[in-house]
């Protein structure tokens, strides 16, 4: 499987060729959500702006994500899994070329299937990338040039939730650099997207509630996991911490953990 790392769905590549002044990018989310019934169809369009002062080819295409608590994330062109809604998704057009100061756009459409076996949360991407061409007059010549790929999630959430769920791993102590953490990973094991706030309440031998730490939220799809952080720094050593550590998402997705803590 083809593995790549990502920060905030937008993907830099560097690539040996001839350097380019074109700079396209999409303009708006990069998180296009939609909520409905099977059998239900939705258009939507992504805006594409080329700021630079040529022209610039742009290849688009699809794509599966996931991604887990080591903080892999997967895309793949071929394969599929349950929850994927690639293929209800239409889109035009495939290739373009973007002239300089321009704006396009790329329309799509979304049909859920009618099929009363549809609920939860199924998603997958749209890449968007440009395409770079190499100059044979340059030939010998070897230049950096940055290539932009956004990844914009198509989302489809059915007013059927489905399940929600959340599994604890087994916590662990972590370093990063000269701090200490407490990482909670979890694995969202229901039908629909939770994106869980996640905090623990420390409590002393006697019982007493000594300190409350919070982690950074984080979104999980179905069969994705994430690992949340704890930052320990501020807690005196060498006692022992009954914890409660509450994952909680909206509604009725709220969980919960007992850990004992001893540092």
């Amino acid at each position: 499987m083809h593995i790549k790392k990502v920060v905030n769905w937008a993907l830099f590549l560097l690539l040996l060729s001839v350097s380019c002044h074109a700079s396209v990018e999409v303009i708006g989310s990069l998180k296009h959500l939609y909520k409905g019934m099977p059998g239900e169809v939705y258009t939507g369009e992504i805006k594409l702006q080329n700021s630079g002062d040529t022209d610039q080819e742009v290849r688009v295409y699809q794509t599966n994500l996931l991604y887990n608590f080591e903080e892999f994330t997967y895309y793949e062109e071929s394969s599929s899994h349950p929850r994927s809604n690639k293929g209800w998704i239409n889109f035009s057009p495939k290739t373009l070329v973007i002239k300089a100061k321009e704006v396009r756009y790329i329309q799509y459409e979304i049909t859920i299937p009618d099929s009363s076996s549809i609920l939860g949360t199924y998603w997958s991407v749209i890449m968007v990338e440009g395409v770079n061409q190499i100059d044979p007059n340059q030939e010998g010549e070897l230049k950096i040039n940055t290539v932009t790929r956004y990844a914009i999630q198509m989302v489809t959430e059915i007013n059927d939730p489905g399940e929600g769920s959340l599994k604890f791993l087994k916590p662990t102590l972590v370093t990063e650099g000269e701090k200490l953490f407490l990482a909670i990973d979890l694995v969202n094991t229901g039908e629909h997207y939770i994106a869980p706030e996640l905090s623990m309440e420390l409590f002393d031998e006697s019982g007493v509630s000594v300190k409350v730490l919070k982690a950074r939220k984080k979104g999980l799809f179905p069969t994705t996991s994430a690992r949340f952080r704890l930052d320990l720094q501020d807690l005196q050593s060498e006692k022992t911490y009954e914890c409660l550590i509450i994952a909680a998402g909206d509604n009725d997705d709220v969980f919960g953990l007992e850990y004992t803590l001893f540092f």
